[in-house]
């Protein structure tokens, strides 16, 4: 296994934080503190990769951290490198 580190991006909700991983569409979480959101973002993430392979599904490239875009959906207050193992 090989351990590889996607970034993520979090930002303030209306209530909490959501964290979402531009690299991987559609994989993202919330928590009631930053902390908690990315906590919860990582096991998103070994999930998601873990179904993926299951289904022979190719896993996207990490993106390196400061090439990614935040998207619009609200201020941005962390990035961050998850890591996570893939075959």
């Amino acid at each position: 296994m090989t351990v590889v580190y996607y970034p993520l991006i979090v930002h303030r909700a209306s209530e909490g934080f959501i964290a979402a991983f531009p690299d991987i569409p559609g994989c993202t979480s919330t928590g009631a503190t930053v902390m908690e959101a990315v906590r919860n973002a990582g096991d998103a993430l070994t999930g998601r990769i873990r179904v993926s392979a299951g289904f022979y599904e190719e896993i996207p490239s990490p993106s390196l951290l400061d090439e990614v875009s935040g998207g619009p959906v609200g201020e941005e207050v962390a990035r961050v490198l998850v890591p996570v193992e893939v075959d």
